[in-house]
């Protein structure tokens, strides 16, 4: 019953004949030079999509279908819908943190997020280039803390569903977005931090596309939540506990989704395939994970009154392959009527929401981030 939308942030700029895009693109340093006007809005910055085409230089190769946008830049076609987080470059998918708008008629672009997408695309070159000491020095300074945020299910998948009809993939979202909006408010200021969201409304996100999407924003924390149910749906069953990987691999190519979203805890397939992390490494993702879990279930243990099942190692997809810190955490069993009826209280996900995000901050505050 568990798991579940990046942007690829490049670190270097050595470019070896690589058949792949790049222009080499930096959205910012383009705004600045050429004087362009940002909108802030609910504190993200925003260009608007004529300002865009222009950076791209493509005022005369760009169409608009309903609310769907067409750019074609050199070889590359960019495309992308009002309202929704999703930009195709080609047939490669990337995420935004916020979704494009359009207000008053005019269509507006997240900065920061197609900045990273843009940088991060080349057009394939025998060129090959060194990244200079200043270079080096720029990417490692706007190093940000990046905290990627699952709502379990969503769509199709609507996960656990109470003796009234609650939907686990509704109550998943709302926690979540209230979990944003408290970090956002208490992270004011600190701009080191970005908090994204895998799906920030009711769509069908796979369980390979949430880890993929971990994997390209480079997030350094993966933060799942869940509604849980028992296997009998007893209307007896109570508690809330967050789970951590028991072991973390990194796969050249990513399994289907599981139809339990649960792994066993020995891999499966073909291990041909499996890019094992290095000692090190895992075994730092996976303690790391486990700090992360115990600084949210004490946290959850003070506001909420049912049982603490504490924290548990289990081998979910989500949790195995994500390479960094990663949890899940179940707030309660829709299965028990009681519980059912107080997740529909807005003042109680409100108290959860607040709690996984005091857990987070604790855990940033041990770590020095904040």
């Amino acid at each position: 019953m568990r798991i579940k939308k990046k942007i690829r942030a490049i670190v270097g700029l050595t470019i070896i004949f690589i058949p792949f895009f790049c222009f080499a693109l930096n959205i910012r340093e383009e705004i600045k030079e050429r004087k362009i006007p940002t909108y802030l809005i609910e504190n993200n910055s925003y260009i608007s999509l004529k300002s865009l085409l222009k950076i791209l230089g493509a005022e005369d190769s760009w169409g608009r279908v309903e609310d769907r946008i067409f750019i074609k830049h050199q070889d590359i076609e960019i495309k992308f819908k009002i309202n929704s987080t999703q930009v195709f470059l080609d047939k490669k998918v990337e995420y935004l943190g916020v979704p494009v708008k359009e207000v008053e008629g005019e269509i507006l672009i997240p900065v920061d997020d197609f900045d990273r997408i843009l940088s991060g695309v080349s057009v394939a070159s025998s060129v090959s280039k060194e990244p200079s000491s200043k270079e080096e020095t720029i990417v490692t300074k706007n190093k940000s803390f990046i905290i990627l945020i699952d709502p379990g299910h969503g769509g199709s998948d609507v996960g656990a569903t109470g003796y009234y009809g609650l939907k686990e993939k509704d109550v998943n979202l709302d926690i979540a977005k209230r979990m944003r909006e408290y970090l956002e408010k208490e992270l004011k200021g600190n701009t080191s931090v970005k908090i994204y969201m895998t799906r920030e409304e009711d769509v069908y996100v796979s369980l390979p596309e949430r880890v993929q999407m971990a994997k390209d924003i480079r997030a350094d924390v993966f933060f799942s939540i869940h509604t849980n149910s028992s296997l009998s749906r007893s209307p007896d069953a109570n508690g809330f506990e967050t789970y951590y990987p028991g072991v973390k691999e990194d796969l050249a190519f990513l399994p289907s989704s599981p139809p339990s979203e649960v792994l066993d805890e020995e891999v499966k397939g073909d291990t041909s395939l499996l890019n094992i992390l290095n000692d090190l490494n895992t075994t730092s993702a996976v303690d790391e994970s486990r700090i992360l879990a115990d600084f949210v279930q004490e946290r959850l243990a003070e506001r909420l009154l049912t049982p603490d099942r504490g924290t548990r190692r289990r081998g979910f997809y989500v949790l195995r392959y994500t390479p960094m810190p990663a949890i899940l955490t179940e707030i309660g069993f829709l299965c028990n009527p009681n519980v059912e009826l107080n997740l529909r209280d807005a003042e109680v996900r409100q108290a959860i929401a607040e709690a996984l995000a005091k857990g987070l901050l604790d855990y940033l505050k041990f770590r020095n981030v904040i």
